[in-house]
């Protein structure tokens, strides 16, 4: 029968919280011109970089908007140059006035005038080259695209349709909601853990597996939800191999507290009996007592024991079907036991 001595130990204790992944950054592509989409330059799924092509539209109106601005702006060019020679050639006569000083303001006043005019019409041509440039949509982050949300030949709005959504995906994060009473104790070791460089989070997966890397906390709400008393906070994790994807359904494990001068049982050392829990506990003479204890936490395959047990006495971690109520047994302690 093997026996294991209780010991008080500093212990972190766990909390699993409900988490939902999600892209790092995510960006829904809209066109900035309307126009029919005459062609579509990635493959769904692909990752993409920063201004890279991913659709085209039909840039022939834009095209003739182009060489309508430059024709008006040669206009407004032509007649200011004019302008300006009249009043050039009015300015020297005025001394002698030879000519009204009314014409020679009139003159100043065109001038003027066609200077706007033409600033309008130079601001007109950049503006239609900037149209023309949106006739190639270029992603505005590196990630990876999703499906197009529309096909090659369709119309689309400038401002209105949705073209694809590009995802950053490496790094993501996980949005999650901690109650107020967890979060203080959490905020508190968290700080001393920032000072160190050190806040781990791990990530559980839907198969109850834990994922490879750990995270980092990144974002905490400026208020708690007064209808569920829960705050928002959020943390980033590594995702190289592309395993985590958004929408995902995990839960994360934070450490929220530390219990000093813990005891902590093997699973296998607590039997349970009409909801009750109970340990085997060895007392002097090596006689057996079935004791009601009660356990909080589970730690890996250990239990957090609140109540019924204390450090330097003895329990029965393995042979429990000998370890009946009042009998005497031959214990051999756990550290020892298989040692030659």
């Amino acid at each position: 029968m093997i026996v294991q001595t209780l010991a008080g130990q500093t212990t972190p204790l766990m909390v699993d919280l409900v988490a939902e992944v999600k892209a790092y950054r995510e960006v829904d592509i809209y066109p900035r011109i309307s126009g029919q989409l005459i062609r579509q330059s990635f493959k769904p799924g692909q990752k993409v970089k920063e201004g890279e092509l991913l659709f085209s539209i039909d840039p022939r109106a834009y095209d003739e908007a182009i060489i309508d601005a430059q024709a008006k702006l040669a206009e407004a060019e032509s007649v200011l140059a004019r302008a300006r020679q009249d009043v050039a050639r009015y300015k020297p006569l005025l001394p002698d006035n030879a000519i009204p000083r009314q014409t020679y303001d009139q003159a100043v006043a065109y001038e003027q005038q066609n200077t706007a005019v033409a600033q309008a019409r130079r601001a007109g041509l950049e503006k239609a080259r900037l149209d023309r440039s949106y006739a190639d949509v270029r992603s505005p982050i590196s990630g990876q695209i999703g499906l197009q949300k529309i096909e090659v030949g369709a119309l689309a709005t400038a401002g209105q349709t949705v073209l694809a959504t590009v995802s950053t995906l490496d790094p993501v994060v996980a949005y999650f909601s901690i109650p107020e009473v967890d979060y203080i104790n959490f905020a508190k070791r968290f700080q001393a853990q920032k000072r160190e460089s050190k806040a781990p989070i791990e990530l559980i997966l839907a198969d109850g597996s834990t994922y490879a890397q750990s995270g980092q906390l990144d974002f905490t709400d400026r208020a708690l939800n007064p209808a569920t008393g829960t705050l928002t906070l959020r943390a980033v994790f590594p995702n190289p191999d592309g395993l985590l994807r958004p929408g995902m359904n995990t839960r994360v494990r934070i450490v929220h507290e530390v219990a000093q001068n813990a005891l902590l049982v093997p699973q296998k050392a607590v039997t349970e009996l009409l909801g009750k829990q109970f340990a085997s506990v060895v007392l002097a003479g090596d006689r057996i007592e079935q004791r009601p204890i009660r356990t909080g936490a589970r730690i890996g395959e250990l239990w957090l024991v609140e109540e019924g047990l204390k450090a330097g006495e003895r329990i029965v971690v393995e042979g429990l079907q000998k370890a009946r109520p009042g009998t005497v047994v031959k214990p051999l302690d756990a550290a020892t036991a298989g040692k030659p």
